[in-house]
């Protein structure tokens, strides 16, 4: 009888500790990793940053962390609350063609802080399949997290970053002839700019962005012709980009109403 009291005694420990050990909530280095645990973990082979400006190019692959695309309702859900208040959804009826694909793509990096920042691209395409190079239309929105205006000027200092811009990428120059002047700045608020690059107007107009390749399960680093905008603002970098068949749509209002709002 001892023997099966000891017995008894010792089963419910083990049970009891293991209950313990399954309800201890998981330690986090940041506390955002819990925003990702429901989504599917796949490979990568390369971050998309804009090429031209070079804003967070690194890390391109140490610490990076790709996930299977997913719904842009469950990708809202997987970013922090800044990112979801400072990012605000075009509406469908809005864009000159009805999508036939609408998803989003979380991926996540360690900055030099060890804080965990998260990037999500919104896609929307013309057909049921990714963009390949075709005639559909498409609308990409890139959002990454950036504590920092990387666009301050300072008037009494011609050694900002944003000067080297502005000579390299011609802004002030005419547009015509084509191919002369690579990006527009346009004003984005009175302090913050909202640079545009027009494919036809450049020949190095590429857009980044992700695409998915299901049966390898990787997410690719793909770029493709494409007009594009590129802003910071609120604490993120903006990247968006588009091609469309009908060449009507005010798109400066639309990306701005993404970007600010209103």
């Amino acid at each position: 009888m001892r023997v099966i009291l000891s017995l008894s005694i010792i089963c419910l420990s083990l049970i009891l500790f293991s209950c313990q050990s399954e309800s201890k909530p998981k330690e986090y280095v940041d506390e955002n990793e819990a925003l990702v645990e429901d989504l599917n973990k796949v490979k990568g082979d390369s971050r998309t940053y804009n090429d031209d400006f070079k804003i967070l190019e690194n890390p391109k692959s140490e610490g990076v962390n790709y996930y299977e695309p997913t719904s842009i309702t469950e990708g809202f859900s997987s970013i922090p609350k800044e990112m979801r208040e400072a990012i605000h959804l075009p509406n469908v009826a809005d864009l000159p063609f009805s999508p036939g694909t609408q998803k989003a793509n979380i991926v996540t990096f360690w900055n030099a802080t060890n804080k965990l920042i998260f990037e999500i691209q919104i896609s929307y395409f013309e057909n049921n399949a990714e963009y390949k190079a075709d005639n559909q239309d498409f609308f990409i929105i890139s959002a990454t997290q950036l504590t920092d205006n990387p666009f301050i000027d300072n008037p009494d200092s011609d050694e900002d970053p944003i000067d080297g811009w502005i000579k390299d990428f011609k802004v002030n120059a005419p547009a015509e002839p084509i191919g002369v002047r690579i990006y527009e700045m346009k004003e984005l608020t009175p302090d913050l700019p909202l640079f545009y690059k027009d494919r036809f107007r450049h020949w190095s107009t590429m857009y980044p962005y992700y695409s998915y390749d299901e049966s390898d399960k990787l997410i690719e680093h793909t770029s493709t012709g494409s007009k594009m905008y590129y802003a910071w603002y609120d604490g993120l970098i903006f990247q968006i980009g588009y091609k469309f068949s009908d060449e009507t749509i005010d798109m400066e209002a639309v990306v701005r109403k993404i970007i600010l709002g209103s």
